[in-house]
């Protein structure tokens, strides 16, 4: 008897282990300069009529401008599917397929697997700042790089069945820079591959 509980504290122990190595993977940001502002999902900053209409011919203007709208568009659109599927501790009825492929989507899926094998779904949302977007020349699909500091203390995970917040280790690093890649696909901006770095912001 006292070998199974030991083997039944191991095996929860691992699966707390597995899912926040996950969660402090996935639970990032999306591109965007949100400030902590609760659990409410950030919006995308819009700019005010009256700055437009007062911009002068003889101001300079991006050249990517248009390019860097797209992307910055795919990539709230990116963090807000995963949210979602996170939510629900599954893939389905999101739009997953449509805005990640490659390592990206698989690390996502990989993510939510260990979510449901724990009995648990995230609550409230990544938010994310000081967001830079630059392009790659020689690439064979047009590929953006879109980089930016992360926060995920107002994500969590919760049990599923009673809306308990799960302990996560306090020294773990809930703001951090993330790097994704993006290529521009026929149907829209396709996020390939999403970098952890060892930095903090």
């Amino acid at each position: 008897m006292s070998t199974r509980r030991t083997r039944s504290a191991v095996h929860r122990r691992i699966l707390t282990a597995t899912t926040t190595a996950v969660l402090t993977a996935v639970l990032t940001g999306c591109a965007q300069d949100a400030k902590d502002t609760g659990d409410a999902a950030p919006q995308k900053p819009s700019t005010p009529a009256s700055a437009a209409a007062s911009a002068s011919p003889s101001t300079s203007v991006d050249p990517l401008a248009a390019d860097k709208a797209e992307v910055q568009a795919a990539y709230d659109r990116y963090w807000s599917v995963i949210a979602t599927a996170y939510s629900q501790a599954d893939s389905k009825g999101t739009d997953l397929k449509e805005v990640a492929t490659g390592s990206a989507y698989a690390r996502i899926e990989s993510g939510l697997v260990s979510l449901r094998d724990a009995g648990q779904i995230t609550v409230g949302s990544p938010l994310y700042s000081g967001t830079s977007i630059t392009f790659q020349d020689g690439a064979k699909l047009k590929t953006a790089v879109i980089t930016g500091c992360t926060d995920v203390s107002k994500w969590k995970p919760v049990d599923k069945k009673t809306g308990e917040e799960i302990a996560l280790p306090p020294e773990r690093r809930v703001r951090y820079i993330t790097t994704l890649t993006a290529e521009k696909w026929p149907t829209g901006w396709m996020v390939l591959e999403e970098k952890i770095q060892d930095q903090a912001c």
